[in-house]
């Protein structure tokens, strides 16, 4: 109970077991010549950044989607563009201007280790899409209109007894989160895709912020008292992969090129993933009925969700492409010429920087450029006094960087495959 209601304000409100950001993505194709796998390991949960938000002080210069005005940008309003590693490279691209603004407001740079890193990465990417999950921008006026224009008053009313085919709605009036209902809906589309056929009723679907409206109008009202509501904890990408593969939907959706083909790869569906928990809730279920269809064919059992399972997977479908991290060593090979020899080497031993293939626990990615940012003051000042300039690493760099350094170390190299 403890875990889902407490929350503080931290540049707006940030809830300390789920927010979330958007993340576009940009997918290298497992056939790009000389390309690997990077692994980034995706996250149990997503919110344990939010404590670390605070803790590392970055709460101090950064609001998350407040009114507050920090002297950093309000990382609660970027799309952050790029993969999980393209974060990272923003961390590092960023770290000059931020070391310079610390120093004025005499705050001591945080250090981060690997797994902290990751967190703040997870957490920054999910940060949006939890808004959405606790509360976030729908309108319950629209939802309204498209509870008639999509035809579910035809079924459903909202008295206790009247006469349609449907139950009434008045049980979930202000008791259940979008998790909850989407998972209901989902479960019983099957029963009401055959009262739709019956009636002659064309299956609806959603675009867009629809869903997310229409849950909004079922939510409001008085149909339960506080201790009646049903929410789920924020839902663990991890636990979502497993499910994903344990309920069978990998036998139709390759996920980067991996299993089944009569579905879309969802590898490929960045942008249609990256939305609130209701969008990618009217995903599914616009996609319910030739996803039943091909069931049949196959003699597959509908999938069905249940307690926490529904949250787990959209969870997953959300984060599909952040551990989705293709690179070309090759090119990494070219940066690290370009932009870090000056300073270091790559298994030549030290110059003026350590040997970057000798430092040791620094065999992912995450914990190189975690290394990277606790080392990032002493570098800029180094540069200053050379009189060389940052160096900034545009999209898809920090995975093609990070690929080559892994690769170029003498032991196993367990983070790219």
């Amino acid at each position: 109970m403890e875990r889902r209601a407490m929350c503080t304000r931290v540049g707006g409100w940030l809830m300390l077991l789920g927010l979330g950001t958007g993340l576009a993505i940009t997918v290298i194709s497992a056939q790009t010549p000389g390309s690997v796998a990077l692994t980034v390991a995706l996250p149990d949960e997503p919110t344990a950044g939010a404590r670390l938000f605070v803790q590392k002080g970055c709460v101090r210069c950064h609001a998350l989607g407040g009114d507050e005005v920090g002297m950093g940008p309000d990382l609660g309003r970027i799309h952050f563009p790029g993969t999980a590693l393209d974060l990272a490279g923003s961390f590092w691209n960023h770290a000059p201007v931020m070391a310079e603004k610390m120093r004025e407001s005499k705050i001591q740079q945080p250090t981060l280790d690997s797994g902290e890193m990751a967190d703040l990465l997870a957490f920054l990417t999910a940060y949006r899409y939890y808004v959405a999950q606790v509360g976030g921008p729908a309108n319950p006026v629209v939802g309204k209109s498209l509870f008639e224009q999509k035809g579910c008053s035809l079924c459903h009313g909202e008295a206790a007894t009247f006469d349609k085919k449907g139950p009434s709605l008045t049980k979930y009036r202000g008791r259940m989160s979008a998790i909850v209902l989407a998972q209901t809906m989902w479960n019983h589309g099957s029963e009401m895709a055959q009262v739709m056929r019956a009636s002659g009723v064309p299956w609806p679907t959603f675009a867009g912020g629809e869903m997310g409206d229409l849950l909004a109008y079922l939510q409001i009202g008085s149909g339960g008292t506080s201790t009646d509501r049903v929410y789920f904890e924020p839902g663990s990408p991890r636990r979502g992969q497993g499910l994903f593969t344990s309920k069978g939907c990998l036998q139709c959706h390759a996920i980067a090129g991996v299993g089944g083909h009569p579905g879309p790869d969802l590898g490929d569906r960045g942008r249609d993933l990256l939305g609130s928990v209701a969008s990618i809730a009217g995903l599914m279920w616009n996609h319910s009925r030739p996803m039943e269809a091909e069931s049949r064919r196959r003699g597959l059992a509908r999938v069905t969700f249940s307690g926490q399972e529904m949250a787990d997977i959209i969870a997953y479908l959300y984060f599909v492409n952040y551990a989705n991290v293709r690179a070309v060593p090759a090119h990494g090979a070219q940066i690290f010429s370009q932009k870090c020899a000056v300073c270091h080497s790559a298994g030549g031993g030290p110059r003026v920087g350590p040997d970057l293939t000798a430092i040791q626990q620094l065999d992912d990615p995450i914990a190189l450029f975690a290394a990277m940012w606790n080392h990032s003051s002493r570098m800029e000042q180094e540069l200053r006094r050379r009189g060389l300039s940052w160096p900034r690493l545009a999209q898809g760099e920090a995975a093609d960087l990070a690929a080559f350094l892994v690769a170029r170390r003498p032991a196993s190299q367990p983070a790219v495959r």
